[in-house]
């Protein structure tokens, strides 16, 4: 900053004295030096452009070939010593324990009466017992006829190990009280298989049927009755023999 005057008072000076002044020489070296240092700047330098990696992938190394390992010989079992035989334990069965049965219910007994006045009629199929208004007891003359049936001596019994017993009852009533006949119907029917089973018919093979006066077998005979029908159940046949394969 300071060359800029002094420039400026020699040329004044040059000016004023004219030509025959002696001529000024100026050193630019030292003018130079006077002036200040100016800055360097770093020289600019492109930037460089960005190179974008591609991961390539990599071959797999070969491996050397391992040698193969030598055939060991066969492992040797190891020896057992043999085991000492023990004896069979006793395996004795406790005794059998005795398990009460429960018993068989008892017949009852049919209602049999030196007073009832029922009557019995033979049927082909069986027997028809006619009892008496409002009871369901038996007379004596009834039970051994049923009796009689049981053991065979009429064409309606085939044999009794193979005949089955239905036994449907009726009852007269009033249409206003059904009930009371359907329990007197079921009354006189119970008291015929009491009867049948006092005389050696299983229960299986008796069929009882109270319908009391609403039935349509009603007006077929007498309404106080119960009608015993004795049908012969179907033996099965033997199974045919079968022939041997003939080889």
């Amino acid at each position: 900053m300071r060359t800029l005057p002094l420039l400026c008072a020699l040329l004044t000076a040059q000016m004023l004295l004219g030509p025959a002044m002696a001529q000024v020489s100026v050193d630019q070296r030292a003018l130079d030096q006077l002036a200040p240092a100016k800055p360097s700047s770093p020289p600019a330098t492109a930037p460089k452009p960005a190179t974008s990696v591609t991961s390539q992938p990599t071959a797999p190394k070969p491996t050397a070939p391992t040698a193969a390992a030598p055939a060991s010989a066969a492992p040797q079992r190891p020896v057992v010593p043999p085991v000492a035989t023990l004896p069979p334990p006793d395996v004795s069965l406790p005794p059998p324990i005795a398990v009460p049965t429960r018993p068989a219910a008892p017949i009852a007994a049919p209602p049999v009466t030196a007073d009832s006045p029922t009557t019995t009629e033979r049927r082909k199929d069986g027997l028809r017992i006619v009892f008496g208004a409002g009871r369901s007891d038996l007379s004596a003359a009834a039970e051994a006829e049923i009796a009689r049936l049981v053991q065979g001596d009429s064409s309606a019994a085939p044999t009794p190990e193979t005949a089955s017993y239905t036994v449907t009852s009726f009852s007269a009533g009033k249409p206003e009280d059904p009930s009371t006949p359907r329990r007197l119907s079921l009354a006189r029917a119970l008291a015929v298989r009491s009867t049948l089973m006092t005389h050696g018919v299983a229960s299986v093979r008796i069929y009882v049927r109270a319908l009391g006066p609403a039935s349509p077998g009603f007006a077929d005979g007498p309404p106080d009755r119960a009608d015993i029908v004795v049908a012969a159940n179907p033996v099965p046949a033997p199974a045919p023999a079968v022939a041997a394969a003939k080889h």
